[in-house]
């Protein structure tokens, strides 16, 4: 758990650092986008999906532990869908969706707190940290909705991210299997 909970922080700190750098490019490609909301909601979305990347880059690429488990799933059997390996992964990555909606939550919990106790940030700064996990927050107005659709889309992106992966690597193994 402590692995996942590392791989979770540093795709997070990788995605705010990439964050800030591209902040100027996204702002010139969204530049032509009238209405504030759904100019946050694509910054929120676009800024997911990196996570994402970087979480998969953390936790399967960066040590060849994804490649090892696609390896060790595929090696007796033959790849069929996304959909059975679905049904393979979601076990395996259970552990990470749950660690991610609970980071989400805690962050909810704090800043929830914050601007009701304080009105301002207090206690909440190092929920920071986890801010491009939570950026749908600042796209919807209603207080819980935000953070759970963050929640949902950092798992939904996550997973099909590793799909495509694995599917690479599936393919790319068997190409070079002789």
């Amino acid at each position: 758990m402590k692995q996942t909970v590392w791989n979770i922080t540093l795709a997070s700190l990788i995605t705010l650092v990439a964050y800030i750098a591209l902040y100027a490019i996204w702002g010139a490609i969204l530049g032509g986008v009238e209405n504030p909301t759904l100019k946050l909601f694509l910054i929120a979305l676009m800024t997911t999906a990196a996570f994402s990347f970087f979480l998969l880059y953390t936790s399967k690429i960066k040590n060849s532990v994804g490649e090892d488990e696609v390896v060790s799933d595929y090696k007796d059997s033959e790849y069929v869908s996304f959909v059975d390996d679905f049904k393979m992964i979601i076990k395996r990555e259970s552990k990470m969706l749950v660690c991610i909606a609970m980071i989400v939550l805690i962050c909810f919990a704090f800043n929830t707190f914050d601007v009701i106790i304080f009105g301002k940030k207090t206690i909440s700064f190092p929920t920071l940290i986890y801010a491009p996990m939570c950026l749908f927050d600042s796209a919807i107005d209603i207080p819980f909705v935000g953070y759970a659709v963050s929640a949902v889309l950092d798992c939904v992106l996550y997973i099909i991210f590793l799909l495509i992966y694995r599917k690479k690597k599936y393919n790319y193994w068997m190409k070079n299997k002789v």
